[in-house]
Protein backbone atom coordinates (compact mmCIF):
# COMPACT_ATOMS: atom_id res chain seq x y z
CA UNK A 1 0.00 0.00 0.00
CA UNK A 2 2.81 2.36 0.87
CA UNK A 3 4.43 1.56 -2.46
CA UNK A 4 1.24 2.45 -4.34
CA UNK A 5 0.92 5.75 -2.46
CA UNK A 6 4.53 6.58 -3.28
CA UNK A 7 3.97 5.92 -7.00
CA UNK A 8 0.86 8.08 -6.99
CA UNK A 9 2.74 10.86 -5.19
CA UNK A 10 5.59 10.80 -7.74
CA UNK A 11 3.08 10.73 -10.59
CA UNK A 12 1.32 13.81 -9.25
CA UNK A 13 4.64 15.67 -9.00
CA UNK A 14 5.43 14.73 -12.60
CA UNK A 15 2.09 16.07 -13.81
CA UNK A 16 2.50 19.35 -11.93
CA UNK A 17 5.95 19.96 -13.40
CA UNK A 18 5.63 18.70 -16.97
CA UNK A 19 1.98 18.96 -17.94
CA UNK A 20 2.11 22.75 -18.53
CA UNK A 21 5.12 22.29 -20.80
CA UNK A 22 3.39 19.61 -22.85
CA UNK A 23 0.29 21.80 -23.20
CA UNK A 24 2.25 24.88 -24.24
CA UNK A 25 4.27 23.00 -26.82
CA UNK A 26 1.36 21.15 -28.33
CA UNK A 27 -0.81 24.02 -29.58
CA UNK A 28 -0.35 23.89 -33.36
CA UNK A 29 -3.49 25.82 -34.27
CA UNK A 30 -2.53 29.15 -32.73
CA UNK A 31 1.01 29.64 -34.00
CA UNK A 32 1.89 31.20 -30.64
CA UNK A 33 2.09 29.66 -27.19
CA UNK A 34 -1.12 29.97 -25.20
CA UNK A 35 -3.22 31.56 -27.99
CA UNK A 36 -6.08 29.56 -29.46
CA UNK A 37 -6.69 31.66 -32.58
CA UNK A 38 -8.55 31.68 -34.86
CA UNK A 39 -11.52 29.56 -33.84
CA UNK A 40 -14.06 31.11 -36.23
CA UNK A 41 -14.28 33.05 -39.49
CA UNK A 42 -12.35 36.28 -39.98
CA UNK A 43 -13.85 39.32 -41.75
CA UNK A 44 -11.68 41.74 -43.73
CA UNK A 45 -13.38 45.09 -44.34
CA UNK A 46 -12.41 46.54 -47.73
CA UNK A 47 -13.05 50.32 -47.85
CA UNK A 48 -12.56 50.50 -51.66
CA UNK A 49 -15.40 49.30 -53.87
CA UNK A 50 -15.78 45.81 -55.28
CA UNK A 51 -13.90 45.16 -58.50
CA UNK A 52 -11.03 47.55 -57.79
CA UNK A 53 -7.40 46.56 -57.34
CA UNK A 54 -7.57 46.24 -53.56
CA UNK A 55 -10.71 44.13 -53.69
CA UNK A 56 -9.28 41.82 -56.34
CA UNK A 57 -6.03 41.32 -54.43
CA UNK A 58 -7.85 40.56 -51.16
CA UNK A 59 -10.11 38.03 -52.85
CA UNK A 60 -7.10 36.31 -54.42
CA UNK A 61 -5.41 36.08 -51.02
CA UNK A 62 -8.44 35.04 -48.95
CA UNK A 63 -8.62 31.31 -49.95
CA UNK A 64 -4.91 30.85 -49.23
CA UNK A 65 -5.21 32.62 -45.88
CA UNK A 66 -8.14 30.30 -45.10
CA UNK A 67 -6.00 27.24 -45.77
CA UNK A 68 -3.19 28.56 -43.57
CA UNK A 69 -5.35 29.77 -40.67
CA UNK A 70 -7.92 26.98 -40.81
CA UNK A 71 -10.90 29.36 -40.86
CA UNK A 72 -12.81 31.21 -43.57
CA UNK A 73 -11.60 34.70 -44.48
CA UNK A 74 -14.51 36.79 -45.75
CA UNK A 75 -14.06 40.04 -47.71
CA UNK A 76 -16.75 42.66 -47.05
CA UNK A 77 -16.74 45.84 -49.14
CA UNK A 78 -17.75 49.06 -47.36
CA UNK A 79 -17.08 51.83 -49.89
CA UNK A 80 -18.09 55.46 -49.66
CA UNK A 81 -16.94 58.84 -48.39
CA UNK A 82 -13.40 58.37 -49.66
CA UNK A 83 -12.97 55.19 -47.59
CA UNK A 84 -14.28 56.76 -44.38
CA UNK A 85 -17.26 54.42 -44.07
CA UNK A 86 -15.14 51.28 -44.07
CA UNK A 87 -12.39 52.62 -41.83
CA UNK A 88 -14.87 54.02 -39.32
CA UNK A 89 -16.70 50.69 -39.11
CA UNK A 90 -13.46 48.76 -38.66
CA UNK A 91 -12.15 51.10 -35.95
CA UNK A 92 -15.28 50.46 -33.85
CA UNK A 93 -15.01 46.65 -33.99
CA UNK A 94 -13.82 44.57 -31.06
CA UNK A 95 -10.00 44.16 -31.02
CA UNK A 96 -10.14 40.37 -31.01
CA UNK A 97 -8.60 39.56 -34.40
CA UNK A 98 -11.87 38.58 -36.07
CA UNK A 99 -12.36 41.85 -37.94
CA UNK A 100 -9.49 43.24 -40.00
CA UNK A 101 -9.34 46.12 -42.45
CA UNK A 102 -7.55 46.68 -45.74
CA UNK A 103 -5.19 49.56 -45.02
CA UNK A 104 -4.98 51.74 -48.13
CA UNK A 105 -3.64 55.27 -48.62
CA UNK A 106 -7.09 56.82 -48.23
CA UNK A 107 -6.78 56.20 -44.49
CA UNK A 108 -4.36 59.13 -44.54
CA UNK A 109 -5.97 61.46 -47.05
CA UNK A 110 -9.56 61.42 -45.81
CA UNK A 111 -8.63 62.32 -42.24
CA UNK A 112 -7.29 65.70 -43.37
CA UNK A 113 -10.21 66.74 -45.57
CA UNK A 114 -13.20 65.47 -43.58
CA UNK A 115 -14.33 65.17 -39.97
CA UNK A 116 -13.97 61.46 -39.21
CA UNK A 117 -13.70 59.39 -36.04
CA UNK A 118 -10.45 57.59 -36.90
CA UNK A 119 -6.86 58.04 -38.06
CA UNK A 120 -4.31 55.45 -39.14
CA UNK A 121 -3.37 55.28 -35.45
CA UNK A 122 -6.80 53.76 -34.72
CA UNK A 123 -5.44 50.46 -36.05
CA UNK A 124 -2.71 47.98 -35.27
CA UNK A 125 -0.46 47.74 -38.34
CA UNK A 126 -0.18 44.09 -39.30
CA UNK A 127 1.85 44.51 -42.48
CA UNK A 128 2.01 46.03 -45.97
CA UNK A 129 1.83 43.73 -49.01
CA UNK A 130 1.81 46.00 -52.06
CA UNK A 131 2.76 49.55 -53.00
CA UNK A 132 2.44 51.79 -56.03
CA UNK A 133 4.30 55.05 -56.52
CA UNK A 134 3.58 58.22 -58.43
CA UNK A 135 5.34 59.46 -61.54
CA UNK A 136 5.86 62.50 -63.67
CA UNK A 137 4.29 61.42 -66.96
CA UNK A 138 3.70 63.76 -69.90
CA UNK A 139 2.32 63.61 -73.42
CA UNK A 140 4.68 62.06 -75.94
CA UNK A 141 4.70 65.25 -78.06
CA UNK A 142 5.62 67.52 -75.14
CA UNK A 143 8.70 69.71 -75.73
CA UNK A 144 10.54 68.27 -72.71
CA UNK A 145 12.24 64.92 -72.32
CA UNK A 146 13.61 65.10 -68.79
CA UNK A 147 12.49 66.35 -65.42
CA UNK A 148 14.81 69.34 -65.63
CA UNK A 149 13.47 70.34 -69.06
CA UNK A 150 9.94 70.05 -67.68
CA UNK A 151 10.81 72.31 -64.74
CA UNK A 152 12.44 74.86 -67.02
CA UNK A 153 9.28 74.94 -69.15
CA UNK A 154 6.99 75.28 -66.11
CA UNK A 155 9.06 78.16 -64.74
CA UNK A 156 8.94 79.97 -68.08
CA UNK A 157 5.18 79.43 -68.25
CA UNK A 158 3.83 79.87 -64.70
CA UNK A 159 0.21 78.96 -64.11
CA UNK A 160 -0.24 77.21 -67.44
CA UNK A 161 0.95 73.66 -66.73
CA UNK A 162 -2.00 71.44 -65.82
CA UNK A 163 -1.54 68.38 -63.60
CA UNK A 164 -4.26 65.73 -63.71
CA UNK A 165 -4.85 63.71 -60.56
CA UNK A 166 -7.13 60.98 -59.24
CA UNK A 167 -9.36 63.28 -57.16
CA UNK A 168 -9.26 66.21 -54.76
CA UNK A 169 -7.20 65.37 -51.69
CA UNK A 170 -6.17 61.99 -53.08
CA UNK A 171 -2.59 60.72 -53.14
CA UNK A 172 -1.78 61.89 -56.68
CA UNK A 173 -3.19 65.35 -55.92
CA UNK A 174 -1.08 65.57 -52.76
CA UNK A 175 2.03 64.32 -54.57
CA UNK A 176 1.62 66.89 -57.36
CA UNK A 177 1.18 69.67 -54.79
CA UNK A 178 4.21 68.59 -52.77
CA UNK A 179 6.34 68.27 -55.91
CA UNK A 180 5.28 71.67 -57.22
CA UNK A 181 5.95 73.30 -53.85
CA UNK A 182 9.46 71.85 -53.60
CA UNK A 183 10.20 72.68 -57.26
CA UNK A 184 8.88 76.23 -56.91
CA UNK A 185 6.51 75.99 -59.87
CA UNK A 186 2.96 77.29 -60.20
CA UNK A 187 0.65 74.65 -61.67
CA UNK A 188 -3.08 74.01 -62.11
CA UNK A 189 -4.53 70.87 -60.50
CA UNK A 190 -7.22 69.12 -62.53
CA UNK A 191 -9.08 66.33 -60.68
CA UNK A 192 -10.40 63.24 -62.44
CA UNK A 193 -12.36 60.28 -61.16
CA UNK A 194 -9.42 57.94 -60.63
CA UNK A 195 -5.86 57.44 -61.80
CA UNK A 196 -6.91 55.75 -65.04
CA UNK A 197 -8.85 58.76 -66.38
CA UNK A 198 -6.02 60.99 -65.16
CA UNK A 199 -3.56 59.06 -67.32
CA UNK A 200 -5.93 59.16 -70.30
CA UNK A 201 -6.06 62.97 -70.04
CA UNK A 202 -2.29 63.17 -70.52
CA UNK A 203 -2.25 60.64 -73.36
CA UNK A 204 -4.95 62.62 -75.12
CA UNK A 205 -3.15 65.94 -74.70
CA UNK A 206 -5.85 67.47 -72.50
CA UNK A 207 -3.37 68.28 -69.70
CA UNK A 208 0.39 68.64 -69.61
CA UNK A 209 1.30 66.15 -66.89
CA UNK A 210 0.08 63.65 -64.33
CA UNK A 211 1.45 62.11 -61.17
CA UNK A 212 -0.56 58.90 -61.62
CA UNK A 213 1.35 55.64 -61.23
CA UNK A 214 3.41 53.88 -63.86
CA UNK A 215 0.90 51.03 -63.76
CA UNK A 216 -1.92 53.44 -64.66
CA UNK A 217 0.14 55.10 -67.41
CA UNK A 218 1.75 51.96 -68.80
CA UNK A 219 -0.76 51.19 -71.55
CA UNK A 220 -0.43 54.74 -72.91
CA UNK A 221 3.36 54.68 -72.70
CA UNK A 222 3.50 51.34 -74.55
CA UNK A 223 1.11 52.73 -77.17
CA UNK A 224 3.41 55.69 -77.79
CA UNK A 225 1.06 58.36 -76.46
CA UNK A 226 2.82 59.26 -73.21
CA UNK A 227 6.36 59.36 -71.89
CA UNK A 228 7.65 58.75 -68.39
CA UNK A 229 10.13 61.29 -67.01
CA UNK A 230 10.44 60.33 -63.33
CA UNK A 231 9.14 57.76 -60.84
CA UNK A 232 8.78 58.92 -57.23
CA UNK A 233 9.78 55.56 -55.76
CA UNK A 234 12.56 54.44 -53.39
CA UNK A 235 14.42 52.73 -56.23
CA UNK A 236 14.18 52.38 -60.00
CA UNK A 237 11.33 50.34 -61.42
CA UNK A 238 12.70 47.26 -63.23
CA UNK A 239 10.13 47.79 -65.98
CA UNK A 240 11.65 51.23 -66.65
CA UNK A 241 15.34 50.87 -65.72
CA UNK A 242 16.38 54.07 -67.54
CA UNK A 243 13.87 56.31 -65.76
CA UNK A 244 15.38 58.07 -62.72
CA UNK A 245 13.74 58.18 -59.31
CA UNK A 246 12.64 61.46 -57.80
CA UNK A 247 15.54 61.33 -55.35
CA UNK A 248 18.04 60.87 -58.18
CA UNK A 249 16.54 63.93 -59.86
CA UNK A 250 16.99 66.00 -56.70
CA UNK A 251 13.59 65.53 -55.06
CA UNK A 252 14.52 63.61 -51.95
CA UNK A 253 11.54 62.72 -49.78
CA UNK A 254 8.85 63.10 -52.45
CA UNK A 255 7.32 59.70 -51.82
CA UNK A 256 3.58 59.18 -51.71
CA UNK A 257 2.95 55.47 -51.40
CA UNK A 258 -0.37 54.11 -52.58
CA UNK A 259 -0.11 51.17 -50.24
CA UNK A 260 -2.17 48.07 -49.59
CA UNK A 261 -1.85 46.25 -46.30
CA UNK A 262 -3.69 44.87 -43.32
CA UNK A 263 -4.73 46.42 -40.03
CA UNK A 264 -6.76 45.48 -36.97
CA UNK A 265 -8.61 47.61 -34.41
CA UNK A 266 -6.29 49.25 -31.90
CA UNK A 267 -5.77 46.98 -28.91
CA UNK A 268 -5.72 43.70 -30.81
CA UNK A 269 -3.33 41.43 -28.84
CA UNK A 270 0.22 41.32 -30.25
CA UNK A 271 0.15 37.51 -30.30
CA UNK A 272 -2.79 37.60 -32.71
CA UNK A 273 -1.12 40.29 -34.82
CA UNK A 274 1.95 38.04 -35.12
CA UNK A 275 -0.16 35.06 -36.20
CA UNK A 276 -1.85 37.16 -38.87
CA UNK A 277 1.43 38.66 -40.07
CA UNK A 278 2.94 35.20 -40.51
CA UNK A 279 -0.15 33.90 -42.32
CA UNK A 280 -0.15 36.86 -44.71
CA UNK A 281 3.58 36.45 -45.42
CA UNK A 282 3.01 32.78 -46.26
CA UNK A 283 0.10 33.81 -48.48
CA UNK A 284 2.33 36.20 -50.44
CA UNK A 285 4.73 33.32 -51.10
CA UNK A 286 1.96 31.06 -52.41
CA UNK A 287 2.42 30.25 -56.14
CA UNK A 288 -1.23 30.98 -56.98
CA UNK A 289 -1.09 34.40 -55.32
CA UNK A 290 2.29 35.12 -56.90
CA UNK A 291 0.95 34.31 -60.36
CA UNK A 292 -2.13 36.49 -59.80
CA UNK A 293 -0.03 39.46 -58.69
CA UNK A 294 2.31 39.13 -61.66
CA UNK A 295 -0.55 38.89 -64.14
CA UNK A 296 -2.34 41.89 -62.62
CA UNK A 297 0.79 44.03 -62.32
CA UNK A 298 0.91 44.03 -58.50
CA UNK A 299 4.40 44.18 -57.02
CA UNK A 300 5.21 42.51 -53.71
CA UNK A 301 6.28 45.16 -51.21
CA UNK A 302 6.18 43.50 -47.82
CA UNK A 303 6.75 45.65 -44.75
CA UNK A 304 6.45 44.49 -41.16
CA UNK A 305 3.85 46.09 -38.93
CA UNK A 306 6.27 48.56 -37.27
CA UNK A 307 7.83 49.56 -40.60
CA UNK A 308 4.38 49.98 -42.15
CA UNK A 309 3.35 52.21 -39.25
CA UNK A 310 6.47 54.35 -39.71
CA UNK A 311 5.73 54.75 -43.42
CA UNK A 312 2.18 55.89 -42.69
CA UNK A 313 3.34 58.30 -39.98
CA UNK A 314 5.82 59.94 -42.34
CA UNK A 315 3.37 60.25 -45.21
CA UNK A 316 0.52 61.37 -42.97
CA UNK A 317 2.53 64.52 -42.28
CA UNK A 318 2.84 65.15 -46.03
CA UNK A 319 -0.92 64.79 -46.41
CA UNK A 320 -1.51 67.15 -43.49
CA UNK A 321 0.81 69.88 -44.77
CA UNK A 322 -0.25 69.71 -48.41
CA UNK A 323 -3.98 69.42 -47.66
CA UNK A 324 -3.70 72.61 -45.60
CA UNK A 325 -1.68 74.35 -48.32
CA UNK A 326 -4.36 73.45 -50.87
CA UNK A 327 -7.09 74.79 -48.60
CA UNK A 328 -8.53 71.33 -48.08
CA UNK A 329 -7.83 70.99 -44.35
CA UNK A 330 -10.73 70.20 -42.05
Amino acid sequence: MKRVKRVLFLLSIFMLVFAPLVYAGGSSDSGAAGVNYPTRAITVICPPAAGGGTDLLLRAMAPVMRDILGQNVNIVNMPGAGGAIGFSAAARERPDGYTLVAMVAEVLGVTHVANVDFTFRSFESINMVNATFGTLTVNVNAPYNSLQEFLDYARRNPGTVRFSNSGIGGPWHILAAAFAAQAGINVIHVPFDGGGPSAIAVAGGHVEATTASAQENEVHIRAGNSKLLTIFSPERDPRWPNVPTGAEAGFEGQLITVFRGFGAPRGTPPEIVRILDEAIKQTLDNPTVTQFMEQQGFSKNYLSGPDFYDLMAREDEIFRVQSAALGLGN
